[in-house]
């Protein structure tokens, strides 16, 4: 009792409590930056209070606990912690700024890509990015005046001291994490991923959010509620009453396929009225013997690895919302268009005209079975527009052509390209050589638009020069050719110019933002292109994971249950999301629950979807294969 009454509470306070306290302020400080980095809405920060601002601040003092337990300093702790959360806030803005999406945990492994993108970037020194950097100021006073309240401390604390600080920091970390995130009964819902990340970040806060998709890394697919083998089994039963075009009676019928994804190519007439100089799209918009329309891509303003998986493997990433495809899953044995028209007896290509370490393209591609893969060395021409440092479409589609003519004759064709022509950003040529310009002011995204619009216009020109080539080597040869090309997602600089007028209400806009264009088309007549025409639509749109079932339709080939249930799907719900909507077949949205019979589609290809690639599931290959 005497130690008790002897004790300095005095400086107890002012040593450990106050500097705590301190310490819990930065949090919010540091917690108020990330949410700026975000774009987070005056409404959304709003909404935040009174849980989930806490929630994020917390979340962020946790870090000064650790630090705190490691080093004993309170003030050398908080600096520290609020030196790296000012860094996360600075590179998730311009990530967000420029790549369409917020920095999270699965980027890791895309530093290498995220460099190289960066640097064809310029970085705009903004209101928040000043506004950002500025808040690091009162961090520095904050960990100023703990050092002044800790002087006098003892520079080295007691081991018995030690032990009893980071019992302390580790006992109120697993408190934040236990019933914040982790517990039985928590502060934040487990699981509120879903089609557009904003719905977490946005809602719940960055580092609550960051803590999910985190959760998600160690087994990323997302087993859909309820799920079963036999009901995915049973599922594809509802796709018995497709039927479609004849397919060809033999291999020997089978026409060269083509699927092409066309870096940012994207149609600003959707949200904006842009008043343009000259026609932007006259070729790929009036393409004889096609078939055009608009497909959604899993994100807006980039992920062009997420498109490329599924356009692919016709796997949506709503069981997957928080990875990169080609850096997080294992590929090998994986069922995608290369297995499946490897089956079928073509020989398989695909290429790219850049480097070969973004997204683990070469390997990733290797595992999903492509016989041979060419990047940046085998497309010598490198033709560019201005100063531009990307290869041309026109010149990659020349060089491409030598490499599809190399592939074996005695065999059907497949080969698959991404170009990379209109990749980002758009202020890298003088304003002279623009050839299409925006007559809507769209202030300072004036020049980018100019520059952009140009890209396309060239992207449009050489479709023609493809499509020429291909009409050329049917005459000569007859060697028959069919030609999917879709847009990966639109430019970065979408959100900042889009009209929300040009939306009725809601998600609406943000599917408009999500359309990218895509033509089928084919050097010897297409006969069934009806079939592939959503006639509801005025749009014609469809989930990226359609758009190979409809190709391989037109194509006249063997389809497996698979494609077939996502072809029947189309006609009944041809855009799905995990936003809790749909698009329904006359382009509007329903909301899940009000409709069952269109409920069933979405769960049972989500349950498809699950068997095929799911940890937890065993696949029934037979529904992945083609059934004639």
């Amino acid at each position: 009792m005497q130690h008790f009454k002897n004790f300095d509470w005095k400086k107890f306070l002012m040593q450990g409590v106050l500097p705590c306290l301190l310490a819990v302020a930065v949090g919010f400080i540091s917690r108020y930056q990330l949410e700026l980095s975000d774009g987070v809405t005056e409404s959304f920060l709003a909404l935040q209070w009174p849980l989930y601002a806490p929630l994020n601040a917390l979340t962020a003092f946790c870090l000064t606990l650790i630090l705190f337990a490691m080093l004993g300093r309170w003030w050398l702790s908080t600096a520290l912690s609020g030196a790296v959360f000012t860094i996360i806030a600075l590179i998730n803005y311009y990530t967000r700024d420029l790549h369409g999406s917020a920095l999270m945990p699965q980027d890791i492994l895309n530093l290498g890509t995220a460099a190289e993108v960066m640097g064809s970037y310029t970085l705009k020194i903004t209101h928040d990015v000043i506004k950002i950097a500025l808040l690091f100021l009162p961090i520095l006073a904050i960990a100023f005046v703990q050092r002044r309240l800790c002087k006098g401390a003892p520079k080295r604390a007691s081991w018995p001291a030690r032990g009893v600080r980071v019992a302390g920091s580790a006992l109120c970390v697993f408190l934040v994490m236990f019933f914040g995130y982790f517990g039985p009964v928590t502060v934040k819902p487990k699981t509120t991923y879903g089609w557009a990340w904003q719905n977490t970040y946005y809602t719940y806060g960055y580092l609550a959010g960051t803590i999910e998709a985190t959760s998600l890394m160690a087994d990323p697919i997302i087993e859909p509620e309820g799920y079963s083998d036999a009901a995915a089994v049973e599922a594809f039963a509802k796709a018995d009453g497709y039927t479609g075009p004849a397919t060809a009676e033999t291999a020997q019928d089978y026409p060269d396929v083509v699927l092409i994804l066309s870096e940012s190519f994207y149609d600003f007439d959707l949200v904006t009225d842009l008043q343009a100089d000259t026609d932007i799209m006259p070729v790929t918009k009036n393409l004889p013997n096609s078939v055009y329309g608009h497909t959604i891509s899993p994100h807006v303003g980039g992920g062009t690895n997420s498109t490329e998986y599924e356009m692919l493997t016709s796997n949506s990433l709503i069981l997957m919302p928080s990875i990169t495809p080609f850096n997080w899953l294992n590929l090998y044995n994986a069922n995608s268009v290369v297995s499946y028209l490897k089956g079928l007896g073509y020989s398989t290509m695909a290429a790219h005209p850049y480097t070969n370490s973004n997204y683990r393209r070469d390997s990733a591609w290797l595992a999903l079975g492509f016989d041979e893969t060419h990047f940046e060395d085998d497309f010598p021409t490198q033709d560019r527009y201005g100063d531009r440092p990307y290869q041309s479409d026109s010149a990659t589609y020349k060089d491409w052509e030598k490499l599809y003519e190399a592939m074996p004759e005695d065999k059907p064709r497949f080969s698959f390209l991404v170009s990379i022509q209109s990749h980002g950003d758009y202020d890298m040529n003088d304003a002279s050589l623009d050839i299409v310009h925006a007559a809507t002011d769209y202030g300072e995204y004036d020049e980018l638009m100019d520059e952009y619009l140009s890209c396309i216009k060239m992207t449009d020109a050489a479709v023609q020069e493809l499509c020429d080539y291909f009409t050329a080597q049917y005459e000569k040869t007859g060697r028959k050719v069919i030609v999917a090309m879709a847009g990966d997602h639109a430019p970065s600089f979408v959100t900042h110019v889009a009209d929300p007028s040009f939306a009725a209400a809601g998600n609406d806009l943000e599917l408009l933002e999500r359309s990218t264009p895509f033509f089928i088309w084919a050097n010897y007549p297409l006969e069934h292109t009806d079939a592939a025409v959503s006639t509801a639509d005025p749009l014609n749109r469809m989930d990226m994971v359609m758009l190979t079932p409809t190709l391989l339709q037109q194509a006249g080939l063997p389809l497996s249950d698979y494609y077939k249930y996502l072809l029947e799907m189309k006609q009944n719900t041809p855009v799905v999301t995990a936003a809790n909507d749909y698009m329904k077949a006359d382009g509007t949205t329903a909301v899940y629950g009000v409709d069952p019979a269109l409920d069933a589609w979405v769960k049972g290809y989500l349950n498809l979807e699950y068997n095929n690639i799911g940890a937890h599931a065993k696949r029934e290959q037979s529904i992945f294969t083609p059934t004639d």
